[in-house]
């Protein structure tokens, strides 16, 4: 028995041997890695610089809240790329770009691409001299940093001319997926749009992929000499600079002293402790849709980095934009009249936020927020949740709103109110004052715009709505009868098309490029299949598999094999024109060829008793559809 134990402790002494042994060799490659990437990349963690001294000094302290926050994909928004936080497959594969060609690939722990020289296509698409692409010399750039790390993940190479620039390679890894894709794909944009993407992290990513970030410009020689407190979004992202609260801590009876009294500390922000207002600038810094109110304060940003720190009123030196709608200043509709673009690009037409990722601009302009307290922080936390959406604990469902309307109709009367099922996706306050309007990350994201559905916007502009993005068998016609009914809205004039084909099938075969993504998610959105049915969707869903949208492409892709009989259906969005075309071909054919019968049939849905498609109608309505050019800055 003797023998045994010590042979078991000289195994599990060599096997700890064995691991540290590994770990040491990993630090070290690790070390030496970063070692030869740091001269390529913005100077990391500048301690004592304005204050930062990155989330490692928080640990000791905020064990728990540093563990769920590096669980978080704000953390992984930005790093460095070492193996452990490249999720691309750099094995050697060529993606095209805008017909030009990268390839990338690994060796060792490092991570290259080859590529036309990136600092000649910036000076080409800046208006430098004139080039053909193919007259631009290859390179093979060293790939030092990422950006994303939940959906997809982008990738930043080096400059050689300007040392500490980092450009963007224009390819983007899509995690689920498991594929690269062009950059242009990945994002949507007008379908003739022959801009090409030379993105900077320097000028406009470091602004909200890194914590403290100071672009550093030297106005007199142009370059830059880029700095950040640390990468990604952390602790100081949120709490402010951290060196005069660390240094006030080291003492152990000032860290606990002051733990004792349960006084707000000075020398650092809890976002918990501000008013409604100031904890929603900390997100709307990054959230919102904003500008600085001078050049001369652009300038001051290029040269020493934030002009905000959580706590503040960001209202002070940016000029925090609205759509007109909601903000019918003089000065306003002067803005949208001299700019209707940047509005549509961000906007729905009646002023609903589109684009994601601007969801602080979107709850300044709901009553929640103007004449209540609701907070990003009434419904999301950093800390101790999921990290995939950041929601407190049943913030989920009608939770997040009753929280605040306890006492009203909407707590013991709620099916009076909602007019569905208890229980139901009907009854679920969310879908209907915050439906999936908003597009961002190749899906449909809740609209943090909250209101009520309104359907004389879907009647004037087309903007979907949130009972028929779910009841996607109904028209226009059938919603307007119930709200009047139910909730006593007025009447709205409707077109006869309006009155009698779905509004769903409107927006997917003849809407522009935003309605017809919004509606392809929809169509794989299980609330809606339970409501509407999902047999009888594919042959209108495989119109799009030809859009000439990648984003809608994609989207109309996924959400289609979640509809019965199409889980094992395979397609390419960037295959050519001709492959698309069959691919529609092969739905409707599959579709066809059902042996059960469709669960909606009638004029409304364009499927008639016989159970086939009304093929002339459906043609007409594409031959009408809008083709506006649609870009979403998500």
């Amino acid at each position: 028995m003797r023998l045994v134990l010590v042979a078991v402790a000289v195994a599990v002494t060599g096997f700890l041997l064995l691991v540290t042994s590994r770990g040491l060799e990993l630090a070290s490659r690790r070390a030496e890695l970063l070692t030869r990437l740091a001269p390529q990349m913005p100077k990391l963690e500048r301690h004592g610089t304005n204050g930062y001294v990155a989330s490692g000094r928080c640990q000791a302290c905020h064990p728990d809240q540093y563990e769920t926050w590096r669980r978080s994909y704000h953390r992984t928004m930005t790093q460095v790329a070492l193996p452990e936080n490249v999720l691309g497959a750099f094995d050697g594969t060529t993606v095209l770009s805008d017909g030009i060609a990268y390839r990338v690939s690994r060796e060792g722990d490092s991570y290259w691409a080859e590529m036309p020289d990136p600092d000649v296509m910036m000076y080409v698409v800046q208006g430098g001299r004139k080039l053909a692409w193919d007259e631009i010399p290859r390179v093979r750039r060293p790939v030092v940093m990422t950006t994303g790390s939940h959906h997809y993940q982008t990738y930043w190479v080096s400059s050689e001319r300007y040392p500490g620039l980092l450009q963007t390679l224009p390819l983007v890894y899509l995690r689920e997926d498991r594929r690269w894709i062009p950059r242009e794909s990945a994002f949507m944009r007008g379908p003739h749009d022959t801009e090409r993407f030379v993105t900077q992290w320097n000028h406009h990513c470091i602004r909200c992929h890194s914590t403290g970030g100071n672009p550093g410009l030297d106005p007199v020689s142009g370059r830059l000499k880029s700095e950040v407190g640390e990468l990604g979004i952390a602790c100081e992202a949120c709490h402010g600079p951290g060196e005069e609260h660390a240094r006030r801590h080291q003492n152990p009876l000032e860290r606990y002293g002051s733990l004792l009294d349960g006084r707000p500390d000075p020398t650092i922000v809890n976002p918990a402790r501000l008013d409604h207002r100031r904890s929603s600038h900390v997100c709307g810094l990054c959230h919102g849709v904003h500008r600085l109110r001078t050049d001369e304060l652009g300038m001051e940003f290029a040269k020493n980095g934030p002009l905000f720190r959580p706590g503040e009123d960001l209202g002070t030196n940016r000029y925090l934009i609205q759509h007109p709608r909601t903000d019918p200043t003089p000065a306003r509709k002067e803005e949208y009249r001299l700019n209707p673009e940047f509005f549509r690009e961000r906007w729905w037409d009646e002023g609903t936020i589109l684009a994601g990722g601007r969801e602080f601009a979107a709850l300044q302009a709901s009553a929640c927020y103007v004449r209540g307290t609701m907070s990003c922080l009434s419904c999301h936390t950093m800390h101790g949740t999921d990290p995939v959406d950041q929601l407190k604990p049943g913030m989920a469902g009608p939770a997040a709103c009753t929280q605040c309307h306890r006492a009203s109709r909407f707590t013991d009367g709620l099916t009076q109110h909602t007019h569905h099922l208890a229980g139901s996706s009907g009854s679920d306050c969310l879908n209907c004052h915050m439906p999936h309007t908003t597009y961002a990350l190749l899906k449909g994201i809740r609209s943090h715009q909250i209101e009520s559905p309104q359907l004389r916007w879907s009647a004037r502009y087309g903007v979907p709505n949130a009972c028929n993005l779910c009841h996607l068998d109904k028209t226009l016609a059938w919603t307007s009868e119930h709200l009047t009914r139910w909730y006593g809205q007025r009447p709205v004039p409707l077109t006869e098309e309006q009155q009698g084909t779905s509004a769903a099938l409107l927006w997917l075969l003849k809407g522009h490029a935003a309605q017809r993504v919004i509606t392809a998610w929809h169509v794989g959105w299980k609330p809606a299949q339970d409501a509407s049915g999902s047999d009888w969707l594919a042959p209108f869903q495989a119109h799009l598999l030809q859009d000439p949208y990648g984003v809608v492409r994609y989207v109309a892709e996924h959400n289609l094999r979640r509809l019965p009989g199409f889980g094992d259906f395979r397609y390419d969005f960037l295959h050519s024109t001709n492959a698309w075309r069959e691919s529609v071909e092969s739905v409707q054919r599959r579709w066809a060829d059902r042996t059960s019968r469709p669960s909606r049939t009638g004029r409304e849905v364009l499927i008639g008793g016989d159970g086939r498609v009304m093929t002339n109608q459906v043609a007409e309505l594409l031959s009408r559809r809008d083709e506006r050019p649609v870009t979403i800055s998500e």
